[in-house]
């Protein structure tokens, strides 16, 4: 093959500089083009590894856990109970928990291991976004993220090749999730318990930080046009779309996250357009 790439690169250099002996020098540039290509080319046609993606998923979670100093027993009950919102079968849930374990330990290999999981879903950019989002999701669930756990979300960026403010996005969108759902469950608790004033209650209660929030969750700016609203909500949907997400490798296991967030993006549009008055 390089062989041929030096025939026609030479063809091309005496085509393109009017001279015959540019034909030599093609000669030898082009097998160095050949060899830089081929190292460059994808391995899109490699398939993706489910398996690795759970791994390392819960590895990271083990490490962020204990980013944060020893890791309690409150740690450990939101991560088991992430592992229920899962639905792990119990192989898949003795997986997660030696994964967890594993990235416990002080020389665990962060970057190794996320550069591997970059490797594997480079081509699959939707992919490694949700990993990004249900890391962030996980790393939420006692309601807050210190210091040292950002420090590791902006390793994870690196290594994925993410800008720090893209990565500073889905952490504030993600924050509005955690922070909108909270609200979406006590207005649902008051609609049970008060059935006949749930109306009023709801009026009351979605207040302009509710308000706010659902924007954040879009990842857009309440001052923006209904154009860019629906552009936004439709992105966002399109990303979360399970059939399109196992179709570029994530673990069936991922798609109840997955769905959970395509569910408050939906919640977050209806509001924003019964705020706004569009359709």
């Amino acid at each position: 093959m390089s062989f041929i790439w030096a025939i026609v690169t030479g063809i091309v250099f005496s085509y393109f500089f009017k001279n015959s002996l540019m034909f030599f020098v093609g000669l030898f540039v082009g097998p160095m083009l050949y060899r830089f290509f081929n190292n460059m080319a994808p391995v899109r046609d490699n398939p993706a590894n489910p398996t690795l993606f759970l791994t390392v998923a819960f590895e990271v979670l083990g490490h962020l856990s204990k980013a944060k100093g020893q890791v309690t027993v409150d740690d450990i009950r939101l991560a088991s109970h992430y592992m229920d919102q899962l639905q792990l079968d119990a192989e898949k849930r003795k997986l997660a928990q030696d994964s967890f374990n594993r990235g416990k330990v002080t020389n665990y290999p962060l970057r190794k291991r996320l550069n591997e999981i970059y490797n594997q879903y480079r081509y699959r950019r939707k992919v490694l976004m949700v990993f990004c989002e249900q890391l962030i999701q996980a790393a939420m669930s006692d309601g807050y993220l210190d210091e040292k756990e950002k420090q590791i979300l902006n390793i994870v960026a690196e290594e994925f090749h993410i800008p720090k403010a893209q990565m500073a996005i889905y952490i504030q969108m993600i924050m509005a999730s955690y922070q909108f759902q909270r609200q979406q469950y006590s207005n649902q608790n008051y609609q049970s318990q008060h059935k006949g004033n749930y109306q009023r209650h709801y009026q009351q209660s979605t207040s302009k930080n509710d308000i706010n929030n659902a924007y954040r969750v879009l990842g857009v700016d309440p001052s923006v046009d209904v154009v860019i609203i629906k552009r936004a909500y439709r992105k966002l949907m399109n990303e979360h779309h399970p059939d399109k997400l196992v179709s570029k490798g994530l673990p069936k296991e991922m798609l109840e996250a997955a769905k959970k967030r395509s569910q408050e993006i939906q919640a977050a549009y209806d509001l924003i357009k019964a705020d706004r008055g569009f359709k």
